[in-house]
């Protein structure tokens, strides 16, 4: 198993420190829009970063630590995307599969990098994980879902809603009120941002690490070209794994 902890001078170019930026500047603006039910729901950037807090503080609590992975395993999701962002303030890697990923595939990636959690959109991707385990797979101690339909009378230690892990995180954000800041500036720009794959059109997928330096460098190579600005809104419907 390849350790991939890396770190380089700390600064400005971390998740965390934009994600604050946006919520003390831009608090009451809206961060994200998500059909539910035919409605489209809105979060504000204030909202958005509390509940990325509190998912940070509750994977923290159950041993997302840096040099760690959670697996990321659904469609194109609002929370798996807060997830995603709360394992990276942790310094850990996010890594987003294909909704359609198989054992193999799935199990290829234990093999790269320590998954101990993953967060998974609903019943199938639950399901497809708990096989995976049951075949002898190590790892992927806890899974936490976004959607419960199906998942009611499931009993397996590990198992938890997203809500319940956001309650976790929200308790010792309140018992702890300089936990916000502090998560805020933990990760460093050398630190990962997101464990991501190649097509594996010649053989297996390939991880590729984005550090969050590389991903602010995308970011402000795309305005610069002038792809898009700050009142840009975005449409975000390509799988979440997808390496453009």
């Amino acid at each position: 198993m390849t350790d991939l902890t890396k770190k380089q001078s700390s600064g400005g170019d971390t998740i965390g420190a934009i994600l604050a930026r946006n919520a003390s500047k831009h608090g009451s603006e809206i961060a994200l829009r998500e059909k539910e039910r035919g409605i489209w729901k809105e979060t504000t950037w204030a909202e958005y970063a509390e509940e990325v807090l509190a998912c940070a503080a509750g994977l923290e609590k159950i041993g997302v630590t840096p040099g760690k992975a959670v697996l990321i395993l659904g469609d194109n999701r609002a929370r798996l995307y807060g997830g995603m962002l709360a394992v990276s303030l942790l310094g850990a890697y996010a890594m987003p599969a294909y909704p359609g990923a198989t054992l193999e595939e799935l199990r290829h990636f234990l093999g790269e990098v320590e998954i101990v959690a993953a967060i998974a959109e609903d019943q199938e991707q639950v399901d497809k994980i708990l096989e995976l385990k049951g075949a002898g797979a190590q790892g992927i101690d806890h899974i936490i879902y976004d959607e419960a339909r199906g998942l009611g009378f499931y009993e397996v230690e590990g198992l938890m809603s997203w809500d319940h892990l956001i309650e976790v995180g929200q308790h010792d954000l309140n018992e702890s009120p300089g936990l916000r800041e502090e998560l805020y500036g933990r990760a460093a720009p050398g630190d990962p941002a997101i464990f991501m794959h190649s097509s594996g059109t010649t053989g297996k997928p390939k991880g590729i690490v984005l550090s969050q330096k590389n991903v602010f460098a995308a970011a402000r190579n795309g305005h610069a070209a002038g792809a898009f600005d700050e009142n840009e809104e975005i449409l975000a419907y390509l799988p979440m794994a997808w390496v453009g």
